[in-house]
């Protein structure tokens, strides 16, 4: 569910997780904990977008950067 600032609600959708478990690059950027940034291939009414996970927070992310996008379509990326 999306919620503004003042927690109207302005949109709630129903996706679809392609795995089980997050996603890794094989070479993650560096500054990152252990294990992040995490990534979930998500298909939502027919568009496929990738989640990513920066760190333990209820915070995430919609990511349009093409090499991570590349490498995780691929199925080139690793689970744990």
């Amino acid at each position: 569910m999306l919620r503004d600032r003042k927690g109207k609600k302005l949109a709630k959708i129903n996706g679809k997780v392609k795995n089980l478990y997050p996603l890794h690059l094989k070479n993650p950027p560096q500054g990152f904990n252990p294990g992040y940034p995490a990534y979930e291939i998500v298909v939502v009414n027919g568009i496929t977008e990738i989640i990513e996970h920066r760190k333990m927070e209820p915070v995430f992310y919609v990511t349009e950067d093409t090499a991570v996008r590349k490498e995780l379509l691929a199925g080139d990326a690793s689970t744990p």
